[in-house]
């Protein structure tokens, strides 16, 4: 049996390779197709909840859910295919549960004037693997116009959860506040994403969030309120890093007299040495806060990757073929846009980056230690992060952060689930559950970047994949190809082929960049 998994992943590894390969790629029949039952055949299986992989597996799923899995074989299985049902062969192959992004955005555009299909972004994320996206803040509109799409398979596009802003541009008296919350609610949100409040207006709008079942998140600014009184009042989840060394601090952020807040050159810049600021001992008690009162944390590392390395953010090799024009021209340095603040970026201003970078890390750590839930968001669109990109380096980073691979695709499958609230659904190759599953190229416990829509580096010794600890003599041929990714994104039981969905991103940016090359020069 291990002989015949081994010729498999072989046979699997050499015929499916990244984004970039250069082999024609057809449509599979199947794709973005639904049918009653699917059938997965020869599958190892990550469950979700951190235990070990195992296999192989065959998997049927039936009107949507996933209704058996049993061991593979011929004598083993106990699924029979019949002429109707999808087939998908996954000898060498793994499969895990969907991915949930906490904390994404959708747009039509990040350079105003210059129009992104919103098919691209779909597309990339699930190409990623992301089956439900969190958004945090966006059209509210528009959103919950998708959302109902989705849920209708009237579009090719993730599960959505709309959180809309709350923010302090409403100060009207506690009364004006929960009306506000109840009109939102009433409009159809699923949550809330509260952004720098005073003590008094979130004392308002958490306690009628609680009354009408509200999730909250929040990204806390630099204001009255820090972490610990979002954690007093109850919110669901922190984001990003603000807010929790602020509440471990001995006395205010030391900033310099000079500082504007509302300048993002200062602000960016300045944010990189908080964590360092903060009293060790304080952010402890922070940390054991968050713990006790079941306050999730929704760290995204990748977001804010670009503040530790420049050089490297703007070098991404998938730019080339997968950077729409909108969001090149967004990334580069304005003053307009938000989070692209690089004007005379310094090497101190990196140092101090990867400093707090190794204290936010640690702190996450200890936070999961001890009990917390820990999620994947990647917030991408901004600061050199590409969607469906910035979820598969937000999981490298949690390896990083160092937690193991079976650990990271918890964080992003199972505790998403939880952090949602869909944990009786959602987050587990369980039978029973929605089929939201990836079918992935190789194994992810072994490499993260196999999640990497781009593919990643694997090495061929003698034509055959071998980890690159496997001994070379010297009449050995060494080869690197480009192999991995995600081949099937499957929710609700539809399956959508990635490297169809990655020629169709492709398609898209070449159009688009000849379309400026016109405008540019004054063509009609």
């Amino acid at each position: 049996m291990r002989q015949l998994l081994l010729s498999g992943l072989v046979a699997a590894t050499l015929l499916t390779f990244g984004a970039d390969a250069q082999q024609p790629v057809s449509t599979p029949s199947i794709h973005a197709k639904q049918n009653r039952r699917l059938i997965i055949r020869n599958a190892m299986i990550i469950y979700g909840n951190a235990k070990p992989a195992y296999g192989p597996m065959d998997i049927l799923v039936e009107d949507g859910r996933i209704a058996t899995i049993t061991a593979s074989g011929e004598r083993l299985s106990r699924i029979a295919a019949s002429a109707n049902d999808a087939v998908i062969d996954a000898v060498g192959k793994y499969v895990m549960p969907g991915i949930v992004n906490a904390h994404m955005h959708w747009h039509e555009e990040r350079q105003p004037g210059v129009p992104q299909p919103i098919q691209y972004e779909r597309n990339l994320y699930l190409a990623a693997g992301v089956t439900t996206a969190r958004e945090v803040g966006g059209d509210f509109d528009k959103s919950k116009r998708w959302q109902a799409e989705s849920n209708a398979h009237a579009i090719v596009a993730p599960r959505i959860l709309v959180y809309p802003f709350v923010s302090k541009g409403r100060t009207g008296a506690p009364g004006e506040i929960r009306q506000w919350i109840r009109d939102i609610k009433q409009r159809g949100a699923d949550g809330l994403k509260i952004i720098g409040m005073d003590r008094d207006q979130l004392e308002a709008i958490m306690d009628e969030a609680h009354k009408l079942g509200l999730r909250t998140a929040t990204h806390i600014a630099v204001e009255e309120t820090t972490a610990k009184d979002y954690v007093e009042l109850g919110v669901n989840s922190i984001e990003h890093f603000y807010g929790v060394a602020d509440a471990a601090l001995n006395g205010v952020q030391d900033f310099p007299p000079e500082m504007n807040y509302a300048d993002e050159i200062h602000r960016f810049a300045r944010a990189g040495e908080l964590y360092a600021q903060a009293d060790p001992q304080k952010l402890h008690k922070v940390i054991d806060m968050m713990v006790e009162r079941h306050v999730a944390w929704d760290p995204t590392f990748s977001i804010y990757e670009a503040s530790r390395d420049l050089v490297r953010a703007q070098n991404q090799p998938w730019f080339r073929d997968y950077l729409h024009p909108s969001m090149e021209e967004y990334f580069k340095g304005s003053l307009d846009n938000h989070g692209s603040y690089f004007f005379g970026w310094t090497g101190t201003q990196e140092a101090r980056w990867k400093q707090q970078y190794r204290i936010w890390m640690d702190a996450v750590r200890e936070f999961a230690n001890k009990g917390g839930l820990v999620t994947t968001g990647d917030d991408a669109g901004y600061i050199f992060s590409m969607y469906g990109f910035g979820i598969s380096r937000e999981l490298e980073l949690h390896e990083e952060a160092g937690f193991h691979p079976l650990e990271v695709i918890e964080h992003a499958t199972w505790n998403g689930a939880r952090l949602i609230g869909m944990e009786d659904r959602l987050g587990k190759v369980r039978e029973g559950f929605v089929a939201d599953l990836l079918v992935v190229n190789g194994n992810p416990l072994e490499n993260l970047k196999l999640l990497n829509p781009y593919g990643a580096d694997v090495m061929l010794l003698n034509g055959r994949p071998a980890s690159n600890y496997a001994p070379i003599g010297p009449n050995d041929k060494v080869q690197n190809i480009r192999a991995g990714g995600i081949e099937w994104t499957i929710k609700d039981g539809i399956p959508y082929h990635v490297p169809t969905l990655m020629r169709e991103v492709k398609e898209m940016v070449s159009r688009a960049r000849s379309e400026r090359v016109r405008t540019t020069a004054g063509q009609p």
